[in-house]
């Protein structure tokens, strides 16, 4: 049997986020694949580590939760980011983890039938599996299981299918103007976003 709560529970959840982690965390970029989990030790070259707004989220609405204020820093080492932590305020424990990627927009170049999970293109450029995917029939939650160069399946079916020509959105579960980091070199946070179903 599948559990599900009111969209008022999920949004209580959501909002338990920032009471839970408390104001100013930090917000860490790291090279490579994320530890296991949060109590592992992190891996990777730290590229920047810096403090968020004191009201850092949003409050939950319809089962999601997006960030508040704007998110922006400049990197002290250069590499690629791979992954972000949540810390609290001194630095201590990490409260969250997860995949950063730039955000790819691309079009599908063939119809998925209903209850099918393979989407079509012309190239899949950017994409990689673990990135969320958002648009018109795509499943709320969905994310890549897997990626060829030209198709990209998904961990849920569309019930009602995927049009051809439909703009289909990929990203991490936090998205960057630019993953490539320099010494100095500014960056923005452009989308972080919590739903129910990850939180």
């Amino acid at each position: 049997m599948t559990v599900q709560n009111s969209v008022a529970v999920n949004n209580g959840r959501l909002d338990a986020i920032e009471t839970v982690i408390s104001t100013a965390p930090l917000l860490q970029f790291r090279t490579g694949s994320m530890p296991a989990n949060c109590a592992a030790a992190a891996t990777g070259t730290l590229l920047d580590s810096q403090a968020l707004p004191s009201d850092w989220l949003a409050a939950a609405s319809s089962g999601a939760k997006a960030k508040a204020g704007t998110w922006t820093g400049t990197y002290d080492a250069a590499g690629t980011v791979g992954y972000y932590r949540i810390m609290d305020s001194t630095n201590t424990t990490c409260h969250e983890q997860g995949l950063v990627t730039q955000q790819y927009v691309i079009a599908t170049n063939a119809l998925t039938a209903a209850n099918g999970n393979v989407l079509n293109f012309a190239a899949t450029t950017g994409v990689v599996v673990g990135m969320n995917v958002s648009g018109t029939g795509v499943p709320v939650g969905a994310t890549v299981v897997a990626v060829t160069g030209t198709t990209v399946t998904l961990s849920h079916t569309s019930t009602a299918g995927v049009a051809s020509a439909a703009s289909i959105t990929f990203g991490g579960d936090m998205t960057m103007d630019n993953v490539v980091a320099a010494i100095s070199q500014a960056w923005t946070v452009n989308s972080y976003t919590r739903t129910a179903g990850n939180a």
